[in-house]
């Protein structure tokens, strides 16, 4: 039997393994394998032996490694369900602790352990012959095919049509979309779940807005209700608890609700989920495919969390065992700590508008260094090389020479993934939707891998190969500023991987040359990014003369236009506040010179003008005035009296679930202490008009004080220190 893998879940006693593999246009086949998850205990020899006796028939001697580098020695892998696991490393501790035994292999997610055991993936292509499993394809692979995935989008409206419905709310319709068309079911409750359990049946993937939150369990009670036995898996599916937490990750706060799990089908919330809700179905499958997750986990996993799966399936193919309790404490002094923990290299522009400039990036440039400089926990001052390795600059040690890091054989797959499939975007080839999905989906896990080598919590990382990382970074980008200043051209600006850079004349052909020049300096690629007609730096809104970085407009001379860090960009900003500014790019996308500028900047105005006349009278929708936050502590929590924690206590008292990480949008009403939920019907007039016109004139006025500035710098008139969005 060959079949696509699908699907994978433990059965009900937890002694085997369920596999759903797709064979065809419309079959699939569930296949059982026998299989347990284990734990590993190391220890002296009469330790081991005793233990071993304890679990019999569950346990077997292998040899492993206690940490990546180090020569293996003999370990007990004692097999338990996947529930019991912790319960036995707790045992194993409390009674052979004491002999020097230690306990390993805990966390890895069972499901992956099953993977990695079995070398399978999602959506590979598999061979199963008897009680052997075989994998017909391979990771590696950039151009693969993924069609035979069939996906439908399922809608559940409640016949009272609530913004915020509740369990007992009557089913009103269910809508099913797919590349078949889409089809509506309603009538009476007990006919339509019916009809629904047999028009999801061709479908591998259901996408449900609010699944795991609300919807599946909606269904499942209102299945109870009319007495109807609602299965939307292909079989029987447990029964998860609503429920949800909130988690810290590269400094926000996000809220992830339990799974709603169905078996044989995977269903995906994208309400719910960081990777597909940034580069969608095609983005999860790639993740899922490279990291070795199963589809449902990889869903809901945060990106470092599908990034320690690499690592811990390096781990499983080197027999290296994966730490209980990870974090090795390292000690500074506030001096060392001066010279080593300094981050990534930054150099300050001047703000202002800028002619005839090039951007110059570094391609994913701390992966790369992880992966050339060979930076690993276990590589950074190894013993092996004698002092002879990689040197580190500025902070002084060496990575190993002699053996390949764990961490650096764990990105080496993503990195080379993601550069063939920018590769087949230049050449054309394939289709760029999912070229471009599958790229950005592994550039999310690339950058979790540098962060995760100095978190606390990763089983294999270290703060010292972080600050290593960092180190070489530095020295990069000092490095190729030196070459560009040889080569005649001002270093504008300089922010960790990116340079801008002009020389008045230059061609593209010679910033060609110069990426050239810093690729052979460094050592890492680098590519020209972009070149532009102009380009304006942002300064800091409380001191017109600090800069900001991060926070910068330009048009390229091929008409597009590259922005950051303005109102445009930010989820929280007000749809009308955001046309507005971009509208006002679109008009300066037409300056081709300094002498066009004023005309530009007079009509950027007259934009604001039109925006605040619409507001006052009243011509503008509820709609385009929603402002969408998301919290950052529980409602209660918040000291002062803001919009957010005020719409979110409203929330509450409606019977809402709301907590730190939730999403909330509101309208900001006359009285500013009162926002309202968005989706309460209120008139635009109840709106607060002096709320959204400082709106608009604070987003009017990050795009055209710097253009204010440069006009009368350029007239020779007095330059303003702060520039009125308001002619």
């Amino acid at each position: 039997m060959i079949g696509r893998l699908l699907d994978l879940n433990f059965t009900p006693d937890g002694e085997a393994v369920e596999l759903w593999l797709r064979l065809g246009e419309s079959e699939v086949e569930r296949v059982r394998v026998e299989w347990m998850p284990s734990v590993c205990a190391v220890g002296p020899g009469g330790a081991l032996e005793e233990l071993a006796r304890a679990f019999c028939e569950r346990s077997e001697l292998v040899t492993a490694s206690e940490e990546p580098g180090r020569d293996p020695r003999p370990a007990l892998r004692i097999r338990a369900k996947a529930w019991e696991r912790r319960e036995v490393a707790r045992l194993i501790e409390s009674s052979f602790g004491r002999s020097g035994v230690r306990v390993y292999d805990v966390d890895v997610p069972a499901l992956q352990q099953f993977l990695y055991e079995h070398g399978l993936f999602p959506t590979a292509l598999v061979e199963v012959s008897g009680d052997r499993l075989r994998t017909i394809d391979s990771r590696e692979d950039a151009d693969y095919d993924v069609s035979w995935v069939r996906v439908a989008e399922l809608e559940v409206s409640t016949r009272r049509g609530s913004a915020y419905p509740g369990l007992d709310e009557p089913l009103g319709s269910v809508r099913l979309t797919s590349r078949e068309g889409e089809v509506e079911l309603d009538g009476d409750e007990p006919g339509v779940l019916e009809e629904l359990m047999r028009a999801v049946e061709p479908f591998d993937v259901l996408l449900v807005k609010g699944g795991d939150s609300f919807a599946m369990h909606y269904l499942r009670h209102r299945a109870s209700v009319n007495g109807v036995e609602l299965e939307l898996g292909r079989e029987r599916s447990p029964r998860p608890r609503r429920g949800s937490r909130a988690y810290w990750s590269y400094g926000r706060v996000y809220r992830r609700h339990s799974a709603f799990r169905l078996r044989g089908r995977v269903h995906v919330d994208p309400l719910n989920s960081f990777v597909y809700s940034h580069t969608g179905l095609f983005g999860l499958l790639e993740v899922a495919r490279t990291c070795v997750v199963p589809l449902h986990d990889a869903a809901r996993y945060t990106i470092g969390q599908c990034m320690t799966s690499l690592q811990f399936e390096v781990a499983s193919r080197r027999k290296a065992l994966v730490p209980w309790r990870a974090g090795r404490p390292l000690y500074f002094t506030l001096g060392e700590l001066s010279v080593m923990d300094r981050g990534g290299l930054t150099l300050d522009h001047r703000p202002g508008v800028y002619w005839g400039v090039a951007e110059v990036d570094f391609q994913s440039m701390y992966p790369m260094i992880i992966l050339t400089r060979n930076v690993s926990a276990e590589t950074v001052n190894c013993g092996c090389c004698g002092g002879r390795g990689t040197p580190i600059p500025e902070i002084g040690g060496h990575t190993c020479s002699r053996r390949v890091g764990l961490v650096p054989e764990a990105i080496s797959l993503p990195l080379r993934k993601r550069l063939a499939y920018k590769s087949m975007l230049r050449e054309g080839k394939g289709d760029p939707e999912v070229l471009r999905a599958r790229s950005d989906a592994l550039k999310w896990v690339l950058v979790s891998s540098f962060g995760y080598l100095g978190f606390r919590k990763a089983k294999f990382g270290s703060r010292l190969a972080h600050m290593a990382v960092c180190a070489h970074a530095r020295d990069a980008l000092l490095r190729a500023v030196r070459v560009a200043e040889r080569m005649g051209f001002e270093v504008v600006h300089g922010i960790v991987d990116s340079l801008w850079v002009r020389r008045e004349g230059a061609a593209e052909e010679d910033y060609s040359e110069l990426v050239r020049a810093i690729e052979e300096e460094t050592g890492l690629p680098a590519a020209l990014e972009g070149t532009y007609r102009w380009i304006a730096f942002l300064p800091s809104k409380s001191s017109p003369l600090r800069p900001v970085n991060g926070r910068y407009f330009g048009f390229r001379t091929d008409g597009r236009a590259k922005f950051r860090g303005i109102e445009a960009r930010r989820s929280d900003t007000p749809p009308l506040v955001a046309r507005m500014q971009l509208e006002m790019l679109e008009v300066l996308s037409r300056v081709e010179a300094p002498q066009d500028l004023p005309g530009a900047v007079e009509e950027c105005f007259g934009v604001l003008r039109r925006y605040e006349r619409d507001l006052v009278l009243g011509r503008v929708g509820v709609e385009d005035l929603v402002v969408t936050v998301r919290l950052s502590r529980d409602p209660f929590g918040y000291f002062n009296r803001v919009r957010q924690a005020v719409a979110a206590r409203r929330l509450l008292r409606m019977g809402v679930e709301v907590g730190a990480g939730s999403v909330v949008s509101y309208v900001a009403l006359g009285d500013s202490s009162a926002p309202y939920p968005s989706e309460k019907p209120i008139s635009p007039a109840c709106c607060s008009t002096e709320f959204y016109l400082n709106a608009l004139r604070r987003a009017a006025e990050t795009i055209l004080s710097p253009l204010v500035r440069a006009v009368a710098g350029a007239r020779g008139g007095p330059v303003p220190v702060r520039a009125s969005a308001t002619p």
